[in-house]
């Protein structure tokens, strides 16, 4: 650490010592030393930060399954559904536990998918406008041939009613993930949709929209 500047020492702090409460936590409630599962989340994520700038300062640029599978890590679903898998604690076992490094579960997979799915479909244009790497939606029209973005959303919706099967297939299907954790994954897909899915430049009032709705608005 010491040889970072001040300000990502900082930050690694920051990122050390919270990592460190939620391990205390664990092993304070349930018994178990989870700081293997939590560094090696972290470390996925941050090599696939690495990744994106490698793309991002003109190397090779990625095929389209590999920008998924590397966005679903950017985006931080893997690490978060891993720390809330030891959080929540419900149905861990020594088993189901070991299935958390990667390649990760189904499950996990497919919520995050459809997670950076709808993240690219509700903020291509203002990521294309500074600049950013190209979203999923213009990889696929180049993969796929598709003359128009409108059909490249129209395929990239197609993907995510797929991913809702793959997810509502693990729900009924799985016999050692622990159900809670199963609700988190189903929960971090549905609330992608309502959090990008939105009118062109309504992002942050449709969502302040729904907490309004959700909390303050009465029923009757």
């Amino acid at each position: 650490m010491e040889t970072l500047p001040e300000y990502m020492k900082i930050c690694y702090m920051a990122l050390y010592n919270t990592t460190n409460e939620i391990c205390y936590k664990v092993l304070k409630q349930n018994g178990w030393s989870v700081l293997p599962y939590l560094k090696s989340s972290w470390i996925d994520m941050i090599e696939g930060f690495m990744v994106e700038a490698k793309w991002f300062s003109g190397g090779r640029a990625p095929n389209l399954e590999e920008y998924i599978e590397n966005g679903v890590s950017t985006a931080g679903a893997y690490m978060a559904l891993v720390h809330l898998f030891f959080l929540i604690g419900e149905g861990v076992t020594e088993e189901n536990a070991q299935l958390l490094i990667k390649p990760y579960p189904k499950v996990f997979s497919a919520a995050g998918r459809i997670l950076r799915l709808w993240d690219d479909l509700g903020t291509a244009k203002e990521e294309q406008e500074r600049g950013d790497l190209a979203s999923s939606i213009h990889l696929f029209m180049a993969e796929k041939n598709l003359a128009t973005e409108e059909e490249g959303r129209s395929r990239i919706l197609q993907e995510i009613y797929g991913l809702w099967k793959d997810l509502n297939g693990e729900l009924i299907a799985n016999n050692w993930m622990p159900l809670a954790i199963i609700k988190v994954a189903l929960n971090m897909a549905r609330a992608s949709q309502v959090v990008y899915k939105h009118e062109e430049d309504s992002y942050f009032s449709s969502v302040d929209n729904y907490v309004e709705a959700l909390f303050f608005t009465p029923l009757v």
